[in-house]
């Protein structure tokens, strides 16, 4: 069956990407006025950037589709003290009385949504900023280093106590539609028994810079600023966030 950052897939999730560092978070809180501005995290996942930010003092909410990974996220807040705001939701059903100051989606997450969900996503998101305020995108851009396979490989095998969880994917990619079809499987052994398997679609929209600048503009948005940010995810491992204002 078919789930959406189940169980299995929040574990191996959470194992190497648990909270943000350094220069991503430096980054990020570089658009904080002072503690009492406001912010949202769409798509927030496991909390690998609401934390680092709650932890500044930064008042922020988010919300996911992954209740799995909500979980997780407040599981890691209470151990720090912290009582997260978050809630299951959907980006392109979101609607809300509360205004934000700063909205951001970082680590590419923008690109899991399909092209006919991008404009309804961004109109709920103006929807929610003040007036001067901003919303951060990262997106995953286009590459010539694709490596599609049509069979099951495994990529990634982690150690719990005493069991361990096999991630295997296959790679397809849709040229005419910029679209990296990835299907992730996910089994939970114990004693060489399996115990239990997860798959995942996982489907990323790749963006070319000029296309996704455009499609902002056309978005109503009047004002786009492009950062790259080098090194972002550490040495050798750079990312690009649109910084945009009506």
């Amino acid at each position: 069956m078919n789930t959406y950052y189940g169980d299995l897939c929040t574990k191996v999730y959470e194992s190497d990407k648990s909270l943000a560092r350094n220069k991503e978070v430096d980054f990020y809180l570089s658009f904080i006025k002072d503690k009492s501005t406001k912010v949202l995290e769409p798509m927030c996942g496991n909390g690998r950037l609401l934390i680092p930010f709650m932890l500044e003092g930064i008042q922020i909410d988010g919300f996911d589709l992954s209740e799995h990974m909500l979980e997780v996220c407040q599981i890691k807040a209470r151990k720090l003290n912290l009582n997260p705001n978050v809630f299951i939701g959907k980006i392109e059903d979101f609607k809300t009385d509360q205004l934000y100051d700063l909205i951001i989606i970082p680590f590419g997450s923008f690109s899991l949504l399909p092209d006919e969900l991008v404009a309804n996503s961004l109109t709920n998101l103006k929807l929610a900023l003040k007036k001067g305020g901003k919303i951060l995108l990262t997106i995953v851009t286009k590459s010539d280093n694709i490596n599609e396979t049509s069979t099951w490989k495994e990529t990634n095998r982690i150690q719990f106590d005493q069991e361990f969880i096999v991630e295997y994917r296959t790679v397809e990619y849709d040229k005419g539609n910029s679209l990296l079809n990835t299907q992730l499987k996910y089994e939970l052994i114990q004693n060489e028994d399996l115990i239990k398997s997860e798959i995942m679609d996982f489907c990323i929209r790749l963006y070319e810079r000029k296309e996704f600048e455009e499609l902002l503009y056309l978005q109503g948005f009047q004002h786009v600023v492009f950062h790259e940010v080098v090194n972002g995810y550490g040495e050798g491992e750079s990312f690009n966030v649109f910084e945009c204002t009506l």
